[in-house]
């Protein structure tokens, strides 16, 4: 079997997951509210017997039906958990949502792609006179930036604060800014995460409902943050209806340009690659400047500095040189 049919069936087993996560969600979502767990078993196994009598018509192909059946076996745990299952009795989560958690979090198949490193387009961004690799970028810091505290799903804070600006010139020689956020973010123990994100917030329409939900969830999300490769930049919302039929929530688009996710009818979340690429460049040029020691905001927070170098940018923060291997 060659690459393209070994390609193919991972397709084709990956759809036939969906499929039945699909299945096991429509069918078993109102008995997760009430039902008792030796119901919820007596269930299982009648999906497994099902799977079984199919898997008797299609010979040769035990390998994936084993596979159906460890996913039948991982649903019933993952739904049977004490939080997931006050998550739905409360009606904090929805048929969904619940579909894309347990694809992502448990059989690793994303919603989604998260990965944008291939929307960085250095020639996007204008080049000092004489030196084609130094790009026209800053980063201006606020000392005492406004702050602003919203309460997400689950009762928990979030708390946004300005810390400054990404400032760039785009080929050739337009300018445009990025703002520059420290995101707090309270978890279930009472503590606080916190990032930097750069993006767009329109403070004004947080006001608005499907917008607030927009960044909170999708924007400000874990997986949304931690996956995008893209330094600290996590894209931005934007109120765009859905254009015609195809043009459905859950689905994406990528041009050369841009990638975009629809997040509902209304809103989707959008990656520039202009801004991407400005920000790479700005984190990249500002950690090999000379930062002040006296700097607070750059020592507390790391800003500029790649995540993904968190070693080397804790030591520097603290006015220590980590020998970079060269």
């Amino acid at each position: 079997m060659d690459s393209v049919d070994k390609s193919e069936d991972v397709r084709n087993t990956e759809n036939r997951v969906k499929g039945l996560v699909r299945f096991l969600i429509t069918t078993c979502f109102s008995k997760l509210n009430g039902q008792t767990p030796k119901r919820l078993e007596n269930y299982k196994l009648k999906i497994k017997e099902m799977l079984n009598v199919e898997e008797r018509q299609h010979r040769g192909e035990e390998e994936k039906y084993n596979y159906l059946r460890d996913t039948v076996d991982l649903f019933f745990n993952y739904v049977g958990s004490e939080e997931i299952v006050k998550k739905v009795q409360s009606g904090r989560i929805s048929k969904g949502e619940l579909e894309d958690d347990f694809l992502e979090d448990v059989i690793n198949v994303p919603k989604r792609k998260y990965d944008m490193r291939d929307l960085y387009k250095p020639d996007l961004i204008s080049s000092h006179e004489g030196n084609k690799d130094l790009k026209r970028t800053r980063v201006l810091l606020k000392k005492d930036g406004t702050r602003h505290i919203y309460t997400d799903e689950d009762g928990k804070k979030v708390i946004l604060t300005d810390v400054g600006t990404i400032e760039y010139e785009e080929w050739p020689g337009m300018s445009a800014d990025l703002s520059m956020y420290l995101l707090q973010k309270e978890r279930s123990n009472g503590t606080f995460t916190q990032n930097i994100v750069c993006t767009k917030v329109i403070i004004a329409n947080m006001e608005e409902p499907g917008y607030r939900d927009a960044v909170l969830k999708e924007l400000f999300s874990d997986k949304n943050i931690n996956r995008s490769n893209a330094s600290s930049y996590i894209g931005q919302i934007f109120k765009r209806r859905k254009s015609n039929n195809t043009d459905l929530p859950k689905t994406e688009k990528q041009t050369g340009s841009e990638y975009t996710y629809r997040i509902d009818d209304n809103y989707v979340l959008e990656y520039d690659a202009a801004e991407l690429t400005a920000v790479v460049e700005a984190a990249r040029q500002y950690s090999r400047s000379d930062r002040r020691k006296s700097d607070s905001v750059i020592g507390k927070y790391n800003i500029g500095i790649d995540q993904t170098d968190r070693r080397k940018s804790h030591s520097e923060a603290d006015g220590h040189d980590e020998p970079d291997g060269r």
